[in-house]
């Protein structure tokens, strides 16, 4: 069972002004999908459907698609903190990922309630809790390095790009296929080129491929490994950089003794910027 301590009850709640609150965050749509924002208290709501195309992992949305909602309903939650309108950049740098399984369709509805539990004004950790059909699909811990936009832009100047916008449409393209090959028992799949469709919405102007993406390029990779229907039942993750636009990347996953386990790593120019440890089991 997965950690509800702090489900809200259907307490009075507020509405949040979505425009309002993009003006704090460094996320954009296409890669900001969640509607029906509340707050109640010191939790915030939302609701998403699944965009990605259905493959054989179960369940109403696939792991790092949840991910990927649960950290910015995460951050949005940490801004909501803030007394000013200032915009700040708030990077997923480490996450905690447990999976229940959910009897829910692909498409459902999937809400997602989160809350801060630690915060200063360089890093915060938020807790989600994420549901579908009133039961248990997922509670993720994330936590995030926060940087003022003056800070962020002076980082990352090298990678400023003019061209780079949002895209039009309400959906994320699919992610970039790349070629899959193996090395010995690892699973590699290569990427030329990072497109800058993989980064719509994801820092204006900054075109850094998401990590909940990454996160999904390696769970293809382990998906495929597996070749059976699955779901995730676990996963930790650290970034310690970012995969720009233009660069190259790769995907590896490596299975351990454990059935269902893998070790994975995430290259960009044949540097290391994201690690994952994944646990996958079969369908009940």
């Amino acid at each position: 069972m997965l950690d509800q301590t702090h489900r809200f009850s259907p307490a009075p709640f507020t509405q949040v002004d979505v425009a309002h609150l993009l003006q704090r965050i460094c996320v954009r749509p296409p890669y900001f999908a969640l509607d029906n924002l509340r707050l109640h208290g010191e939790l915030l709501s939302a609701t998403a459907v699944a965009q990605r195309q259905i493959s054989t992992e179960s369940g109403p949305m696939q792991a790092c698609e949840i991910s990927r909602h649960a950290a910015i309903c995460g951050l949005c939650v940490v801004a909501l903190t803030f007394n000013d309108d200032d915009r700040r950049y708030y990077l997923a740098r480490d996450a905690v990922y447990t999976g229940a399984a959910n009897p829910a369709p692909y498409g459902a509805a999937v809400s997602f309630e989160a809350r801060v539990v630690e915060q200063n004004k360089r890093h915060a950790t938020a807790e989600i809790t994420v549901t579908a059909g009133g039961a248990d699909l997922a509670f993720l811990r994330v936590t995030y390095t926060i940087l003022g936009d003056a800070s962020f832009k002076r980082l990352f100047r090298s990678k400023y790009s003019t061209s780079f916008a949002p895209l039009a449409g309400d959906r994320m393209p699919d992610p970039p296929t790349g070629q899959f090959s193996r090395a010995g028992q690892t699973g590699v799949l290569t990427l030329d080129r990072v497109p800058e469709e993989a980064c719509a919405g994801h820092f204006e102007h900054y075109p850094a491929m998401p990590v909940a993406v990454l996160m999904g390029q390696l769970g293809l990779v382990a998906g495929r490994l597996y070749g059976a229907p699955y779901r995730v039942e676990a996963a930790t993750m650290t970034a310690m950089d970012f995969c720009w636009a233009g660069e190259s990347a790769r995907f590896e996953v490596t299975p351990l003794t454990t059935v269902g386990a893998y070790s994975c790593t995430a290259y960009a120019s044949d540097e290391v910027v994201s690690e994952m440890s994944l646990h996958l089991t079969p369908l009940s």
